[in-house]
């Protein structure tokens, strides 16, 4: 199978340090997370002729979707997330005007995502994983061929997403985990929507969820 090269560049950013992710694809790029000041650095890492294709959501609380409408107005690109938006997945709800919780801007999903599906996107083929547990909404995004995958707050180094939110199951997160992310190779990279980078069979060998 013929490889394809993609560029990634990672933003980090955001009233809890979120990382979004720009990818570069024979066909143009696309996003992964829009946190607080996405857009305005995607528009300064883009040539001027790129265009910026989609959008794809790993869930939607807040810290992941701030910048969601922003990159719309800018860019015309289509969002993909697993539910549409709603304030109860970026947790504003659960705030309930008090505050903690900055304000997101509502934007519209272009796309429900079904499931477990595969979709091409900016000329890469992509394959979605519906891991529900933190969120309800959770959802990676792999590049098989590229042997990577983004994650979002499903999967940490050494650690998991939390699941004490609304709709929080941690039995499910560790399932899907299990089922879905540790099939895959064990090289490939693991992006996750905090901290650094790691990989599938470092997860497998020393995350203390996963191993007991």
């Amino acid at each position: 199978m013929l490889r394809v090269s993609v560029q990634i560049q990672v933003y980090t950013g955001g009233p809890v340090m979120c990382n979004g992710y720009l990818v570069k694809g024979p066909e143009g790029y696309v996003a992964v997370d829009a946190p607080a000041g996405f857009a305005a650095w995607v528009s300064a890492r883009m040539p001027k002729d790129a265009k910026l294709t989609d959008l794809l959501l790993t869930h939607q609380h807040f810290d992941h979707v701030q910048d969601v409408a922003s990159l719309q107005r800018c860019t015309g690109c289509r969002v993909h997330a697993a539910a549409q938006y709603s304030q109860e997945l970026t947790l504003e709800a659960l705030a309930g005007g008090a505050g903690w919780i900055p304000a997101v801007e509502p934007y519209k999903v272009d796309e429900v995502l079904p499931g477990d599906v595969c979709r091409t996107w900016a000329g890469l083929n992509w394959q979605v994983h519906s891991i529900p547990g933190h969120s309800p909404d959770g959802v990676a995004y792999g590049l098989p061929e590229e042997m990577l995958v983004f994650v979002g707050d499903i999967l940490f180094e050494g650690s998991i997403g939390r699941t004490d939110f609304p709709g929080g199951s941690q039995s499910r997160l560790v399932r899907g985990i299990r089922e879905k992310l540790m099939k895959l190779a064990p090289e490939t990279t693991v992006y996750s929507g905090h901290g650094p980078n790691t990989s599938v069979q470092e997860e497998e060998l020393n995350n203390p969820w996963l191993t007991c």
